[in-house]
């Protein structure tokens, strides 16, 4: 509307001068056009960077959303000779931890306890690991001599212990990041974004995908015996445990309300850590992935690795994590009707269960199926990334 006021209006309606008139509409004109083309800049550059995000084997990027909708990226460092301690920095190569027999790590009730009770909660932002914790998944119980007597162990996973009075590879690897990040005053966001970058270095021989979950698969089949987490750093690879579980230990260091979360999300068995800012802003950390996202408002950030999300034992759904999203948003509604298979109704347009998924029925523009506007009567499959104006959600 703007745009249409001629030099002439704006001096009557201002009272300006002609030539300050023409100066102000051509101004006006002039940053609406520049508006509008940031608007456009902005949603096509989140765009791209969700679909360099959903893109499998990306692991050259570290994701952060913001609460505004915005996505940036940023790449990962290079491995730093500060971890030169480390032998895969040393030399590039993977090496097989050193395990023992499980119940050879002393131990003292206060580690057992925290760690039995930690199998079904979270470790929260408010408690550190007691020297001899041990952590074996979610449904691990040790007895007074730290072997794992759970009914539910596969005897295919390791127990990891933390102690920093004993593994000097762990204490090592605090102190470098400490040192790294030491006299340059930065910000808890800035603090987030460095602790990322640095787990990687820490857990990621190649930054190859493929070459990375090549070694992490490899630990699924290690023994019930006992490691170090600074083993497991040596090693030169970390599944989603060990860098979970390193990311909690240095945000106690350097002062980030850090969690240790262990559930489901996306389609399997997951550990990552959530971080809570002075100013009372919740954090997904998920160093395994590379994302860092801001789920404080979860209708404008929605994530298709987190929106599908549930968590992992329903008998103690109270106390094992928080879901990722606010049921009573327009995100939430139309989550929970997707899920049971019940009809979602919105102004654009009506979203209707078939015998195998969802038929869309457009009422206007404003729905998207992978980034396509959709005007007629259309079919939903698996995978598709559905959008109603700034809600997004993956059909799974």
């Amino acid at each position: 509307m703007f745009a249409r006021i001629g030099a002439q209006s704006l001096h009557k309606i201002f009272n300006i001068s002609p030539a300050a008139a023409k100066t102000a509409g051509t101004n006006v004109t002039n940053s609406i056009k520049t508006g509008a083309h940031d608007v456009v800049d902005f949603l096509s550059k989140r765009a791209r960077t969700l679909n360099l995000y959903n893109q499998s084997g990306t692991r050259e990027y570290l994701f952060r959303f913001h609460s505004n909708g915005e996505i940036t990226t940023t790449l990962r460092s290079a491995k730093s000779q500060d971890l030169n301690f480390l032998h895969h920095v040393k030399t590039g190569e993977y090496t097989l931890p050193r395990m023992n027999p499980q119940g050879t790590h002393p131990v003292t009730k206060e580690a057992i306890e925290q760690s039995n009770k930690y199998t079904k909660e979270i470790i929260s932002e408010h408690e550190h690991f007691a020297d001899g914790f041990r952590y074996c998944g979610p449904h691990a119980k040790f007895n007074e001599s730290g072997q794992n007597i759970s009914r539910f162990s596969s005897g295919n996973q390791e127990i990891v212990i933390i102690d920093k009075n004993a593994d000097k590879i762990l204490n090592q690897t605090i102190q470098a990041f400490k040192n790294r990040i030491s006299g340059k005053n930065l910000t808890e966001s800035q603090k987030m974004d460095e602790m990322m970058k640095f787990v990687d270095e820490v857990f990621s021989v190649s930054k190859n995908n493929a070459a990375t979950e090549k070694l992490t698969a490899n630990m699924h089949n290690f023994e019930t015996k006992e490691v170090f987490l600074g083993e497991i750093m040596n090693s030169g690879a970390g599944m989603c445990r060990h860098r979970a579980l390193l990311t909690k230990l240095l945000g106690d260091e350097i002062g980030l309300a850090a969690r240790f979360v262990q559930g489901t999300y996306s389609t399997g068995g997951h550990a990552w850590n959530e971080i809570i800012t002075k100013n009372g802003s919740k954090y997904l950390f998920d160093a395994m992935h590379g994302n860092i996202f801001n789920i404080s408002n979860t209708s404008k950030n929605l994530d298709p690795r987190t929106f599908y999300y549930k968590i992992s034992d329903t008998k103690n759904a109270d106390k094992l994590v928080p879901k990722y999203l606010d049921n009573n948003s327009a995100a939430g509604i139309i989550y929970r009707s997707l899920k049971y298979k019940a009809p979602v109704k919105t102004s654009l347009g009506e979203f209707l269960p078939a015998v195998d998924g969802y038929v869309v029925k457009p009422l206007s523009t404003g729905i998207k199926i992978n980034g396509k506007e959709v005007l007629e009567e259309t079919k939903l499959a698996a995978g598709d990334w559905v959008q109603i104006k700034d809600i997004g959600f993956q059909i799974i």
